[in-house]
C-alpha cells in the first residue's frame, strides 16, 4: 500500500523540527488550537496512516468537506517552517539560503551589513569545504571591492580574489576527478560485475592505475581524501582481496575520526567507515573488533534523518548477520524488533533495495528461530510487493528464502516444483548469480540424501564450494552468502544431533 505523503512528511521530522513547527504555529495563532495543528498532532501520534480513523477523531462535517484543503495547507506550512528554520535535516547550515539573504541586503543598499555576512559565511564555507558556495561569495566580494568597501583591506583585492578562485577551481577539479573514479568503480561493482566478471575486473584494475588516487594524503581537500580512501576500500573489496579491504577500511575509519574535518560530511564518513570495517570483518572472518564497532554505532545520537538512516542500515544488517552467525536467539530477536521499527520510522530515507535486503534477512532470522509462520508472512509480503520496480536479483533472494522455508516445512512434492520454477525464473529473466546457482544446486542435492552420512558429506562439499564462490561485494549479496553459509551449517548440526 502506498504511504500518504503528509503522513510521511510528519514522520520524517526530527524532534527539534516538530518543536519548531509547533512554536511557529502558536506564535501566529496566539496560542490557539487550529484544526491543522490538531491534525498534525494526531498524525504524529499514529503508527500508520488511516483516513477512516482520522474522520472518527474529527467528526465535524466541515472537517471532512475541507479535509483536502487542510492537508494541503498543513503540508505547505511544514515545508515553509523547514525552509525558515536553521534546523535543517542534514545537520548543517544551508549556505544557499544565506547567500539569498546577502543578495537581498545588497539590493536594499545595506552593503556594510552584507560585507560582514559574506566574510562570516566564507569562513564557515571553508570549514565545511563548500567550494562552490565560496566561488559565489567571492563573486559578491568583487562587487564590494569595485564599490570601495575593501579599500582599507589590501589583503582583499581583485587580484587576490582571482588567485583565491583559481586555487579553489583546482581543488574542485581534483575532487571531481576522484569522485568520477569512485562513481565508475561503484557502477562497475554494483551493476555489471555479475554479468561480465572478467571484463569488469579488468576495467576496475584500470581505475586503480589512476595516478591521482595513488597519493590520497597529498590531495588538497578532506572530501577528496575521503573519496580516495573510499575508492581503495571498495577497490580491494571488488577484487576479492579482503585482507587489504580491512586495512583500507581501518585507514578510512582513522581518517574519519581525525580532527578538523568538515562537520556534517564527517558524520556520514564515520558511519560509512564503520560499515566497511563491519563488512570486512565478515569477509576476513576477523571479528576481534566487531562488537566494539557495532556498539559504538548503536550509541551514536543523530539529529539528521539522513544520517540516522545510514546508521540504521549499517547496524540492522550487520547486527542481525552477526548474531545469526554466532546464533544468539535472544539478540537475534532484539535486532529483528530494531530492524522492523527502523523500517517504519525511517521509510522516506531508506533505499528500496535496502528494505528488500533487510526484510529478506528478517524472514531468514525467523526461519532460523523456528518461527515458520512469521517467516512465511514476511516471504509472502515481499513476493506480493514485487511490482516491476524491484530489481529481479533482490526478488531472487526472497525466492531463495522461500525455498529454504518450504524445505523446513518438509513440502517435498511442492518444493521439487518450486526449485524448477525458481531456476527457470533466474534463467529466463536474470543472469543467475553464482550464489543463486549454488543454493539451488544444494537444495536439489539435499532432497536426494537419505542418510546422515550423505547429508554430512553434502554439507561439507557445499561449505567448501561456498568459500571459493566469488560474489559481488554488496550488502545484499554478502547477506545472502552469510545466510546460505549459516543455513548449510545449521542443517549439518541438525543432522549431527538427530
Amino acid at each position: 500500500m502506498q504511504q500518504d505523503e503528509l503522513f510521511l512528511l510528519i514522520k520524517s521530522l526530527t524532534k527539534n523540527e516538530k518543536k519548531f513547527f509547533t512554536q511557529y504555529v502558536n506564535l501566529y495563532e496566539k496560542n490557539g488550537s487550529p484544526v491543522y495543528l490538531r491534525l498534525f498532532n494526531f498524525l504524529n501520534d499514529e503508527a500508520e496512516y488511516d483516513e477512516e480513523k482520522i474522520f472518527k477523531k474529527f467528526r465535524d462535517k466541515n472537517f471532512r468537506k475541507n479535509y483536502a484543503v487542510t492537508r494541503h495547507y498543513l503540508k505547505n506550512l511544514i515545508i515553509k517552517t523547514l525552509r525558515h528554520s536553521e534546523l535543517t535535516v542534514r545537520e548543517e547550515s544551508d549556505l544557499t539560503v544565506y547567500v539569498l539573504d546577502i543578495k537581498r541586503l545588497m539590493a536594499k543598499g545595506l552593503f556594510g551589513m552584507a560585507k560582514k555576512m559574506i566574510e562570516k559565511l566564507k569562513t564557515e564555507a571553508y570549514a565545511d569545504e563548500k567550494l562552490m558556495d565560496i566561488i559565489q561569495l567571492i563573486a559578491m566580494q568583487r562587487g564590494l571591492v569595485s564599490m570601495g568597501y575593501y579599500r582599507h583591506e589590501p589583503e582583499v583585492s581583485l587580484d587576490k580574489l582571482d588567485e583565491e578562485e583559481e586555487l579553489l577551481l583546482e581543488r574542485i577539479t581534483e575532487l571531481r576527478k576522484v569522485m568520477n573514479a569512485l562513481i565508475k568503480l561503484y557502477s562497475l561493482m554494483h551493476f555489471e560485475l555479475n554479468v561480465l566478471p572478467t571484463e569488469v575486473l579488468a576495467e576496475i584494475k584500470k581505475l586503480g592505475d589512476t595516478p591521482l588516487l595513488k597519493r590520497p594524503d597529498e590531495l588538497r581537500s578532506a572530501k577528496a581524501k575521503h573519496s580516495a580512501l573510499q575508492f581503495w576500500a571498495l577497490y580491494h573489496s571488488a577484487l576479492g582481496d579482503y585482507a587489504s579491504y580491512l586495512l583500507w577500511a581501518e585507514r578510512k575509519l582513522a581518517f574519519a575520526e581525525s580532527e578538523g574535518l568538515p562537520h556534517s560530511p564527517s558524520v556520514n564518513w564515520k558511519i560509512l567507515a564503520y560499515n566497511h570495517c563491519l563488512s570486512a570483518s565478515f569477509l576476513t572472518k576477523d571479528y576481534s573488533r566487531f562488537e566494539m564497532h557495532l556498539q559504538y554505532l548503536e550509541n551514536l545520537e543523530l539529529q539528521s534523518s539522513f544520517h540516522d538512516a545510514e546508521l540504521f542500515q549499517t547496524v540492522s544488517i550487520y547486527g542481525l548477520l552477526y548474531h545469526l552467525h554466532f546464533y544468539n536467539p535472544e539478540k537475534t530477536e532484539r535486532y529483528i524488533a530494531y530492524s522492523k521499527d527502523g523500517i517504519t520510522r525511517l521509510t522516506p530515507f531508506l533505499r528500496k533495495v535496502f528494505v528488500y535486503t533487510l526484510r529478506t534477512l528478517i524472514a531468514y532470522a525467523y526461519l532460523r528461530l523456528g518461527k515458520l509462520d512469521d517467516c512465511m508472512k514476511e516471504v509472502n509480503d515481499l513476493l506480493a510487493l514485487t511490482n516491476g520496480e524491484t530489481r529481479r536479483d533482490y526478488l531472487g533472494h526472497v525466492k531463495i528464502i522461500n525455498l529454504m522455508l518450504r524445505y523446513e516445512m518438509k513440502e517435498g512434492i511442492y518444493l521439487s516444483h518450486l526449485i524448477k520454477n525458481t531456476y527457470r525464473y533466474f534463467a529466463s529473466y536474470l543472469y543467475a548469480t553464482p550464489l543463486h546457482q549454488l543454493v539451488i544446486a544444494y537444495l536439489k542435492e539435499a532432497l536426494k540424501t537419505k542418510t546422515r552420512q550423505e547429508f554430512a558429506r553434502l554439507n561439507d562439499t557445499y561449505t567448501e564450494l561456498l568459500s571459493k564462490t566469488r560474489f559481488p561485494p554488496t550488502e545484499a549479496d554478502m547477506a545472502l552468502a552469510m545466510m546460505i553459509e549459516d543455513y548449510i551449517k545449521s542443517k549439518s548440526s541438525d543432522k549431527a544431533g538427530n
